[in-house]
């Protein structure tokens, strides 16, 4: 007697299979009717993702089943010039609705799977110009019927960031504008999460979803060269529950940006701010006060931005964020020297933070902020992960101090700018390295560090007074990684564990990072 176990069961049980693990997912789809109904659409959630992982010619022909019949006219394909695997595809008819199936597209995968396919399929066309107009005439038409036949989209992604377009392909900023098809504003009403990267037409694109995405979870936009960000704004209004907002490497028109997110207090809990640009004539003081509004707030990260003032950070200093656990601020660059850093600012959202941080970074100059690692060590006692920017004797002292307070670190990351002059170099790292490893508490998992340099007699120092229980190191080298290994395979031995892996990262030069795993 077969027992069959009931369908929300078994997709509970199915649902814990890792979303990238096509061939276990295959498996489970060859089990039996049932199994292959339960299992179909995780596997069709985001196919695009996995061709990107693990390459495949079987996927883009499986959509032309669904595309009308004069579209398969105009393609134009002759029935030779496809391999054989792919014309059996072509040519069987659809079991399941794959289309409706989709959940997450990532406009970049899309893409390059579809240019994949039709460069290594379409082998008698001429030229290559061709075939770039051949991508591009499917990816439109594959769209349109992405939008009209899946039911909901979780996550859609509009990046274009890393693709190099060239005039075979027409420009891919005429084809991203997903959110402005037939049907999208069914398809994209339950949209969750939001991702636009690189230059196109974004505010046609933000002006189309206004009308229809009003319960995006996670927001993230990067790149603009316009001050012109009033749909942008309007889609973070229109939201009824925005949890995560990013915006990074953006021009002007940030205070009001800023200032909407004030329409989103009670639901914001993460904030990330990096490579922006900010203008005196346009920030101000009342830049960030749309985020002294979000007491919910629990990750503000601030990195890497221009001309960032004592005056637009302040209403940050006068706000207590009561459920705060991660602050990183880092990088921030001037374009003129005479503007104010924000020191104190800086100093009081630590204070104002103090046992309720958990993770901090601090990569910039130290030198601007004197004495600010005292401070994170006065008031930051609960830390678990902090990275800092060290490049001084002044500042390891301030660390040592630091590491002596710090009872519950899992995750240490020292950072030094690599060709700096006043940098500490190899010799003065083994000095102090000693004390370090006396001080670094048993909990720690990871110590990376990025622009010192040991000896592997000082690193054997180190190791011979840690304590804690290392699962991951990585450290700048100048000789042979086999002497380092031989140390740290010796520790590990010595304390009955092992070296589980490891690998270099290539730096300019001689140097070189040596990342160990142990278990």
């Amino acid at each position: 007697m077969i027992i069959y176990l009931p369908s929300e069961l078994l997709e509970k049980i199915l649902s814990f299979i890792d979303e990238t693990d096509s061939h276990t997912m295959h498996s489970c789809i060859l089990a039996n009717r049932i199994w292959c109904k339960t299992m179909m659409p995780k596997l069709w959630r985001n196919p695009f993702h996995l061709v990107a992982l693990r390459p495949s010619e079987k996927l883009i022909p499986v959509y032309f089943k669904f595309l009308s019949n004069e579209t398969k006219l105009i393609l134009q394909v002759p029935l030779s010039s496809i391999k054989s695997s792919s014309l059996q595809l072509r040519s069987l008819p659809a079991i399941f609705d794959y289309p409706k199936f989709l959940r997450e597209l990532d406009f970049n995968e899309l893409y390059l799977a579809i240019r994949k396919w039709c460069f290594s399929n379409l082998n008698t066309l001429s030229s290559t110009n061709q075939r770039g107009r051949q991508s591009i005439f499917i990816l439109q038409e594959l769209c349109s019927l992405l939008m009209r036949n899946c039911d909901r989209l979780d996550l859609l992604s509009l990046d274009i960031k890393s693709l190099r377009s060239n005039n075979s392909d027409g420009g891919m900023s005429d084809h991203i504008a997903l959110p402005c098809l037939v049907g999208a504003s069914n398809c994209l009403s339950s949209l969750k999460t939001f991702i636009s990267r690189g230059y196109y037409e974004k505010q046609l694109v933000f002006k189309s979803m206004t009308q229809y995405c009003k319960n995006i979870r996670e927001i993230i936009v990067e790149d603009n060269d316009s001050t012109d960000g009033d749909s942008l704004i309007d889609l973070i209004i229109i939201q009824n529950h925005l949890e995560k907002f990013v915006i990074g490497d953006w021009w002007g028109n940030l205070s009001k940006i800023f200032q909407s997110l004030k329409t989103q207090f009670e639901s914001l809990i993460y904030v990330e701010i990096h490579g922006c640009h900010f203008y005196e004539y346009v920030d101000d003081f009342r830049t960030f006060e749309g985020l002294v509004f979000c007491q919910n707030l629990e990750t503000l990260k601030i990195e890497e931005c221009y001309n960032l003032t004592s005056e637009i950070m302040r209403p940050l200093a006068n706000t207590i964020f009561p459920k705060l656990k991660t602050f990183y601020f880092s990088n921030y660059l001037f374009q003129d020297d005479e503007l104010d850093p924000p020191f104190t600012e800086l100093i009081s959202l630590i204070e104002n933070s103090g046992s309720r941080l958990n993770e901090l970074c601090l990569n910039m100059e130290l030198k601007v902020y004197p004495n600010i690692i005292n401070i994170c060590s006065e008031w930051c006692r609960n830390l678990k992960h902090f990275k800092a920017r060290i490049q001084t004797h002044s500042e390891v002292t301030q660390l040592l101090t630091l590491l002596s307070r710090s009872k519950q670190l899992e995750s240490l990351e020292i950072i030094a700018e690599k060709w700096s002059t006043t940098s500490l170099c190899n010799i003065q790292c083994d000095t102090f390295f000693p004390d370090i490893g006396n001080l670094i508490p048993q909990t720690l998992k990871y110590f990376g560090i990025d622009g010192w340099m040991c000896t592997p007699r000082g690193l054997e120092c180190f190791l011979k007074n840690c304590k804690a229980k290392l699962e991951r190191m990585s450290w700048m080298c100048f000789v042979r990684s086999d002497e380092y290994l031989n140390v740290v395979t010796k520790w590990a031995e010595k304390n009955g564990r092992h070296v589980k892996n490891w690998k270099e990262k290539r730096e300019w030069g001689l140097s070189f990072i040596l990342i160990v795993e142990f278990c």
